[in-house]
């Protein structure tokens, strides 16, 4: 079975004339590429592994410099690549803090035990998460805090939620 790869950055454009490439993090952990030594780069089927000579940042935006992209039109060739790592080099979250992948598709049941339906897209908002669950096309609208989320089993698959008044 193929490893399973999680995207942390988009190359979006060349950065200078030295092959170093413009990279929009996908990632809440942007320092996250200075602890790297290779990473993915993928793109319609392709996969390349590349290592890393060095990174900085510049705005919003983080600057690789991979090793064997000494000129411009390396990086121009890349543009639109995924940047990808190994799932197991992910950041370990805190207790209680899940990556969206990880809970798409979970189960949403009720303290009492009423199927809500599945969680099919997690809205970032300023405050906290929005939690879409889908059933049968019905959807329903949960906040992501403490007050509503009560448990997530990830091996189960199953979320249990608290529903506020005001909430369906």
């Amino acid at each position: 079975m193929a490893e399973k790869l999680i995207t942390i950055g988009e190359i979006i454009r060349h950065q200078g004339n030295k092959g170093e490439v413009r990279v929009k993090p996908l990632t809440d952990f942007i320092e996250r590429f200075e602890m790297l030594d290779r990473v993915y780069l993928v793109k319609n089927r392709i996969k390349k592994e590349v290592y890393l000579e060095d990174v900085w940042y510049h705005k919003q935006f983080v600057i690789l410099k991979f090793e064997g992209f000494d000129g411009i039109s390396e990086a121009i060739d890349h543009k639109g690549y995924l940047i990808q790592i190994a799932e197991e080099e992910k950041v370990e979250l805190a207790e209680d803090d899940y990556y969206v992948d990880e809970i798409i598709g979970i189960e949403v049941y009720t303290k009492n035990g009423e199927y809500l339906g599945t969680l099919q897209e997690v809205l970032e908002t300023g405050a906290n998460d929005v939690y879409i669950v889908n059933n049968d096309g019905e959807e329903l609208l949960l906040p992501a805090i403490k007050d509503v989320i009560l448990n997530v089993d990830l091996s189960e698959q199953k979320m249990v939620v608290k529903l506020l008044p005001g909430l369906r």
